[in-house]
């Protein structure tokens, strides 16, 4: 057994040796390999665009407000109205596991092209339409990869009816055009939202190649974020108090107009002591305390709609403001041109090492084939 292990153990150092010899006789060609890779990688890496990543957190508020509901509801209790709606547990249709899917819906998309952006340089200043389309520059192997793409849409163009002009600054989500819809789909790619589904709590990114842009455009879309939201949860009760108040004013008009009723008819007979004048005057005092009645009614009615409004208004807690990266968030030149050369390298040694294995398998094959 000891004799079989060690006649083994030199048949593998015999292999080791032959395998390192056969790479030292291939030095050459696995060093011009290893080079033309490297040279590859250096033009990939001087031809790399770099690209920035702003990023702002944000922990939004619980829809459960119960505490808040159960005092609104005794306060409604104490001056005689029923708004069970409130007094318990708030449903939310939009939780903030649904927030990505807001932030992806075509009409949130399409109005973001109209924010006003500035680079860090300064020599931006324009919306995001119009940086996207005229002034942000691309690489040639970015041009190079769009290439099939505008192959493919000029043979579509020249096979197909030309579509309908309009302009593609304007964004109608009912109606896109293929333009549009490639910018959008970009804008999209460009948008990274992340919602931890224990605290809730929101991180939102923007990926730019100018920093301060990143951070604008990123900073922007949380505000938007959260004006739906806000706008959404304040929709109903925003409808109820202006349904409301304008029940108040109606109340509050009719209750001066029978004040002044009443005012003008005392003036008129304060020296009559007719028994009709009395029953007039007693029925236009009681009209009167009606109106006050209703208009008061409809006033504590007005107060709780306010404050049923500020109860349903979510609020937003920053927990990581949004700030201007100053490293890049895309690969560095120096690992493109290392992973390049690692690649060359093992490219040629696998070469090498495979090649006389490869061509006798063949000849084997051939061989057989031929007898």
């Amino acid at each position: 057994m000891d004799e079989h292990n060690a006649k083994k153990r030199l048949l593998n150092e015999a292999d080791v040796l032959q395998l390192v010899k056969k790479l030292l006789l291939r030095w050459g060609f696995i060093l011009r390999t290893t080079v033309c890779f490297m040279i590859f990688g250096v033009v990939m890496a001087v031809s790399m665009v770099k690209h920035y990543t702003a990023e702002i957190v944000v922990a939004p508020e619980s829809a459960n407000t119960s505490s808040f509901s159960g005092s609104l509801g005794s306060l409604a209790s104490m001056v005689g109205f029923d708004i069970g709606g409130i007094s318990g547990n708030s449903s939310d249709a939009i939780y903030p596991i649904l927030y990505p899917d807001v932030i992806q819906s075509l009409p949130f998309l399409s109005s973001l092209f109209d924010v006003r952006v500035t680079s860090l340089d300064g020599s931006v200043d324009t919306t995001y339409y119009h940086y996207v389309e005229r002034l942000r520059k691309i690489s040639w192997v970015e041009y190079l990869k769009g290439t099939p793409k505008r192959a493919m849409k000029w043979l579509e163009n020249k096979f197909s009816a030309p579509e309908k002009v309009t302009d593609p600054s304007h964004f109608d989500y009912y109606r896109l055009s293929k333009v549009q819809m490639a910018r959008i789909e970009s804008l999209s790619s460009s948008i990274a939202i992340f919602v931890d589904k224990k605290t809730n709590v929101v991180s939102l990114s923007f990926t730019e190649r100018d920093p301060k842009i990143a951070a604008i455009m990123a900073d922007t879309i949380m505000n938007r974020l959260q004006q739906c939201i806000t706008e959404y949860r304040t929709k109903k009760a925003l409808n109820d108090c202006a349904y409301i108040e304008k029940m108040c004013e109606d109340a509050r008009l009719e209750y001066e107009d029978a004040q002044k009723r009443y005012a003008n008819f005392v003036d008129r007979n304060r020296s009559l002591a007719l028994e009709r004048t009395a029953v007039e005057r007693e029925r236009l005092e009681s009209e009167k305390d009606m109106k006050n009645m209703i208009y008061t009614s409809w006033a504590q009615q007005l107060l709780l709609a306010k404050a049923k409004v500020q109860e349903n208004t979510p609020a937003f807690t920053t927990l990581k403001p949004v700030s201007i990266p100053v490293e890049p968030s895309s690969m560095r030149k120096l690992y493109v041109v290392l992973i390049y050369t690692i690649i060359g390298l093992g490219f040629s040694i696998m070469y090498v090492l495979s090649k006389g294995t490869v061509v006798t398998t063949f000849r084997k094959l051939f061989v057989s084939k031929k007898s």
